[in-house]
């Protein structure tokens, strides 16, 4: 289940830089080596969060952690505090 997680979360980090323009949604795709499903999920996710970058001004960067850190923070809520234990 967790490597499940990961690569859910690696497709969206991915994706970003797909819906940017920076690689291809292949190459997406492949990195987070998700089923075409489960992918077609993440990148539906990441157009969000592409969406929200480009309405953004000042430091994208930022902005793209904080919309990202939400993803990862639905995703994790499994784990609670023995994440890091």
């Amino acid at each position: 289940m967790a490597k499940e997680k990961v690569k859910h979360m690696t497709g969206v980090f991915a994706s970003v830089f797909a819906h940017a323009g920076h690689i291809s949604k292949e190459d997406a795709k492949e990195i987070s080596g998700l089923d075409d499903t489960s992918f077609e999920k993440v990148y539906s996710k990441a157009s969000n969060i592409a969406e929200k970058l480009m309405k953004t001004e000042g430091k994208k960067a930022d902005k793209f952690l904080e919309h990202f850190g939400e993803e990862i923070d639905e995703w994790m809520k499994e784990f609670g505090a023995k994440f890091f234990a």
